[in-house]
Formats: C-alpha cells, sequence, structure tokens
C-alpha cells in the first residue's frame, strides 16, 4: 500500500513537478525591476580618420528587465562590459578636412542581453567632428620636470632626432610646428649624471595648437623616440664681500712703522653657487707686501688676494694709499 503511493502515477507526478518547476520559473521572471546607469560611449573610424571633438563621452540608459537578470547587467555595467559603440562608416576620401555628424544611439548599439528591455537612451544623438589624418615631420621639444640640485643648473641640451614623423588630423598639423617628449624628470640631477648620458625618450601622443584665446590638446601618433643628451654643471654665482682688512706682509724685523689710508676693501667673487655660499672673511686673505719698502713714503701698493680654490676674482683689486717712517725710538733711562 505505501509502495503504490510513492511508485504509483509516476508520469503524472513528473509531469506536476516540472509544471512547477516552470511556475516558479515564470513567477521569478515576472518580477521585473528598473535600471538607470551611465556607460561609456565609444565611436571607431576607418582607417585614415580620427574624432577631434565628440559632445560626450558617456550615455545614460534606463533598463527593465527580470530583477535576476537585472542584477547581473547592473554587475556587468561597473565591470564595463556593457557599453554603448559606434561605427562610423564615413570613408577619408570623403573628407576634405574635417566633418561634423550626429549619430544616433539605439539598442544596436548597447550589447545587452536580449531579455533586457532599453527603456531610454540620454541623449540620444551625440555629434562628432571628424577629421582627415595625415603625416608631418614636428620638430621635438624635450619636456622637463623638476629642478636640477641645488647648485647646479643645465648648460646644454641635445635632441637626436631633432625631428620626428607624427600622424595626426590634417587641420591640426598645418598648425603645428613641433611636438614634446614625454615628461623628463631632472629632480635632483647633479655632474654626475653626464655620465649616464644619452638617455632614451618617448614622444608625447599629442601637440598643442592656439583656438582663440586657450591652448587645445590633439591627440596624435607617433611611433618614434629620441636620444637626449644634458649637460649639468655647477651654478656659478657672484657675491660681493665687503669691508675687508687688508694684512701688511712684513720681515719679522721690519724697522719702519706702516700706516694704511684705508685699513679694509671689499672685493667681488664668483664661482659655484654651494662654495660662494659658505664663503666668509676667514676664507680669503687680502693683503700688501711692503718688504721692499723703505722711507720716505708715501707710496701705492697693489693688493694682492689669496682666495679658496674654484673661487676668482671679478674686479681689479685696487690700490692701496700707504705712509712709511722710522720707527720712535724709545728714550733711554737716565
Amino acid at each position: 500500500m505505501i509502495k503504490e503511493i510513492f511508485t504509483g502515477n509516476i508520469l503524472t507526478k513528473f509531469m506536476a513537478l516540472v509544471m512547477a518547476v516552470a511556475l516558479w520559473l515564470y513567477a521569478i521572471n515576472r518580477q521585473t525591476e528598473d535600471l538607470t546607469e551611465v556607460v561609456k560611449l565609444s565611436i571607431s573610424v576607418p582607417e585614415g580618420i580620427t574624432v577631434l571633438e565628440q559632445s560626450t563621452e558617456e550615455i545614460t540608459i534606463h533598463l527593465r528587465g527580470p530583477q535576476s537578470i537585472i542584477e547581473n547587467v547592473e554587475n556587468m555595467i561597473k565591470d564595463r562590459k556593457i557599453q554603448a559603440r559606434y561605427v562610423v562608416q564615413e570613408s577619408p576620401e570623403g573628407i576634405e578636412d574635417q566633418v561634423k555628424q550626429t549619430i544616433p544611439i539605439t539598442r544596436a548599439h548597447l550589447n545587452l542581453p536580449s531579455s533586457i528591455k532599453l527603456m531610454s537612451v540620454y541623449p540620444d544623438r551625440v555629434d562628432v567632428l571628424l577629421g582627415k589624418l595625415q603625416q608631418k615631420k614636428l620638430k621635438v621639444n624635450l619636456q622637463k620636470k623638476g629642478e636640477p640640485a641645488v647648485g647646479y643648473m643645465i648648460a646644454n641640451e641635445f635632441i637626436f632626432p631633432g625631428e620626428v614623423e607624427v600622424k595626426g588630423p590634417l587641420n591640426t598639423l598645418k598648425e603645428a610646428s613641433f611636438i614634446n617628449t614625454i615628461p623628463v624628470d631632472i629632480g635632483g640631477i647633479t655632474a654626475e649624471q653626464n655620465r649616464t648620458f644619452p638617455w632614451r625618450i618617448g614622444i608625447d601622443q599629442k601637440v598643442i595648437v592656439n583656438r582663440g584665446d586657450k591652448n587645445v590638446s590633439v591627440p596624435v601618433t607617433c611611433d618614434e623616440d629620441v636620444r637626449v643628451w644634458i649637460q649639468i654643471v655647477e651654478q656659478q654665482e657672484t657675491r660681493f664681500i665687503e669691508k675687508m682688512k687688508i694684512k701688511v706682509m712684513r720681515p719679522a724685523e721690519y724697522p719702519y712703522e706702516i700706516k694704511l689710508q684705508d685699513e679694509y676693501a671689499g672685493i667681488r667673487v664668483k664661482g659655484p653657487k654651494l662654495v660662494v655660499d659658505k664663503l666668509n672673511t676667514e676664507d680669503i686673505v687680502l693683503y700688501i707686501d711692503v718688504t721692499a719698502l723703505r722711507p720716505p713714503g708715501p707710496y701705492k701698493q697693489p693688493i694682492k688676494c689669496d682666495l679658496p680654490k674654484n673661487i676668482e676674482l671679478v674686479d681689479k683689486l685696487p690700490e692701496v694709499h700707504l705712509d712709511i717712517r722710522e720707527k720712535m725710538r724709545s728714550l733711554e733711562a737716565k
């Protein structure tokens, strides 16, 4: 009896199970949801054409569909697996320089599952400006960022080759005369880097042109790179040091008295910035040599100077006026 309950009418029971599962799936799919998301719009063009301007790079779509599928679509949009794509059919031969087009965005341009309904697209039309491509040789400009180490400077730079072949919009390349390298970081470099050149540097994939009162960056392509030499030298600096004491150089038993008209002088020196900045009066000696002088005076004697290594005078030192006379002898005790 119990066996007949479980084994009897197997076909009927199987059909009932199938119908129950179908009703369950139907009930789930009947639970629809709406979804509004922003997706990226990419526009593809044939060889020889480029997109100069695009009124928007994103569109807002309103979707409706079964809850389970809508949730999956939402995740796909976040992972950029669902996007809007439009393929321009214009031929380069049909463009003399540039042309404007308004393209419609429909469901055909979205890779949506068939069970998802597209309720609306905003904007549903996008304006694009297409330009014809050409090739042109442009001068290479070294683009730098940062500054050399304190006390150092760039004395010279050389780029080879000086020009590269660039492919870009016809109207843009008519106005462009140069293209930058990618930024070269020179922050903190010293003369030690002179031994590491040349550097191989890539070309920035854009040119800068003037549009009215502003500069506009326009994408281009260049498959070349360049070699760069930069000469780094110590930065030179000039400094004036005033009121330096003039020393008198004479033998130990020199029998005469010397009186200077001016005991101080100022000098202007130059040299590496790092050395000049640290200079003090003890590092420099100003002097005159009176060994060969005998009374009577007065005399004009050139000032001489002892300087630290790598430091030199900028201006000629002046002469100093001096008097010379016999030393006064002390009275003998009576």
